[in-house]
């Protein structure tokens, strides 16, 4: 072949090649506009694709649910946290017994605007998934509930479906809770957490939850308060659900399946304040649980059970008296003395009461709260006189000082235990041959009072009864003797 047919080839080949180029470039769209509509086309699908599953129920429910419950939780955050301060007050502790507006005050003063949002974080943490898990479970279990589709659920299966819902959101979320709880009281000024510098720096949501499994029984521990917790939340729940979807069917108007937004609020607070009302004793042993073994505020509960009794027994059925708790009693409930020996006598009988149901522990504990004026002491002169034949080998117990008598020549062979002895007393005593116990050392002895005897003093016997007395002073003596 030449060189010039070479030359005509190659000139045959590039042209069909450009020929081809052509034709193809003519197939494509005359402008960019096409390519921005095809484009568009397919991002306009993907969204679409996405607000279809945002609006599937379960979904839907999902992520409402922690929207609503951390928008709530955030507005009544003083509330909440000041109800959690309410709810762990029990004997000895006056430090949040007052009013709603004066506890508030008191907060604001003590710890500033983030002390009634201590907390607060992490409780939004906790309920997002929380109120997420619980209207999405709800929905979900509704399909198992319903007798056929999208038909209407009775009462009973509303009651089961919010049960079961809030069994399961409170399983997931309740480490949070509990990190919650400590982080709402740690900042209180409570006597029994010591004196707390303000320039410290409290620890947070997660070396609070690392600080509760390395020292307080690891996992176990952040689901400390699980079973009353369960034991409320289910009905709470259930009851929560039954009563929004009733009260809302009658304040829906006739033809109208969507009720407007102040319907629903309407609606959600009074299931809300139903529900609360009824399951508010399982809240009560919740938090009293949850800081069982918080440094200065444990309580010590052997279980469920004995924690009813012991608020019962202390606190009275309401436990906490929300309509006089800022109405003095004349009655003590915990000694005004910050005597060490005196508390822990006090711990002390307040358990043998407890445990033993023995009258005995539980006059003593009573006339351990009472003043010095109501605790008068006791001569041995009267020990002597009210000790007789029929009880001699019994221990005498005074709740108070006992003290000497010179005008008794003869001290009889005693076994004595009291509060306090006074030097003179306790060495006659002795040298007659008896003993003097402590009070804790009768526990040990006597731990039901068994084989004693309990002797007071006269609590008129003051000189200054005879000139101040109740009433008119007609029959009171002169003071100008």
């Amino acid at each position: 072949m030449s060189l010039d047919r070479q030359e005509s080839v190659r000139h045959d080949e590039s042209k069909t090649s450009r020929d081809n180029t052509l034709a193809k470039l003519t197939q494509l769209p005359p402008n960019s506009a096409s390519i921005k509509e095809a484009s568009s086309g397919n991002s306009s699908k993907l969204v679409g694709d996405i607000k279809g599953r945002i609006a599937e129920p379960v979904v839907a429910a999902f992520i409402a649910g922690g929207v609503a419950g951390a928008v709530s939780r955030t507005i009544v955050s003083p509330l909440e946290r000041l109800k959690i301060l309410l709810q762990i007050q029990t004997v000895g502790r006056e430090e949040y017994k007052l009013s709603i507006w004066k506890a508030l005050v008191k907060i604001g003063k003590e710890e500033g605007w983030r002390g009634f949002m201590r907390g607060n974080g992490t409780n939004c943490i906790r309920i997002i998934p929380y109120s997420a898990v619980q209207f999405g479970s709800y929905n979900f279990y509704k399909r198992f509930a319903e007798p056929a589709p999208d038909a209407e659920l009775s009462p009973v299966r509303r009651l089961i479906c919010g049960g079961a819902a809030g069994i399961t959101s409170v399983t997931i979320t309740y480490p949070l809770d509990i990190v919650r709880t400590r982080l709402s009281i740690q900042s209180a000024s409570f006597a029994a957490l010591g004196q707390r510098d303000g320039s410290g720096k409290l620890p947070g949501m997660f070396s609070t939850m690392v600080l509760i499994y390395k020292t307080e029984g690891g996992i176990l521990a952040l689901y400390r308060g699980i079973i009353p917790t369960v034991a409320g939340v289910a009905p709470y729940v259930g009851l929560n659900f039954m009563t929004y979807e009733s009260v809302r069917k009658y304040l829906t108007p006739d033809g109208d399946k969507t009720p407007s937004s102040l319907r629903k609020l309407l609606a959600g607070a009074i299931s809300g304040a139903v529900a609360q009302t009824c399951t508010y004793p399982f809240d009560v042993l919740r938090r009293r649980f949850q800081i069982n073994t918080m440094s200065g505020m444990g309580y010590q509960y052997a279980s469920v059970w004995d924690a009813v009794k012991v608020i019962v027994a202390e606190e009275g059925t309401r436990g906490i008296d929300l309509d006089r708790h800022h109405v003095r009693s004349s009655h003590r409930k915990a000694p005004k003395s910050e005597n060490v020996y005196l508390q822990v006598l006090v711990k002390l009988y307040r358990f043998l009461a407890r445990r033993t149901d023995s009258n005995f522990n539980k006059v003593v504990l009573r006339r351990l709260f009472m003043s010095r004026i109501n605790r008068p002491p006791v001569s041995l002169s009267r020990i002597a006189s009210n000790v007789t034949d029929a009880h001699k080998g019994k221990t005498i117990v005074v709740i108070g000082s006992v003290t000497d008598d010179n005008r008794l020549l003869n001290v009889p062979k005693l076994s004595v235990a009291a509060l306090r002895f006074t030097a003179t007393a306790r060495a006659r005593i002795e040298k007659a041959g008896g003993e003097t116990l402590t009070l804790d050392q009768l526990a040990l002895r006597a731990p039901t009072g068994a084989n004693t005897l309990l002797l007071r003093g006269p609590k008129n016997a003051r000189e200054a009864v005879k000139h101040f007395g109740f009433g008119p002073h007609s029959h009171k003596a002169s003071l100008f003797i």
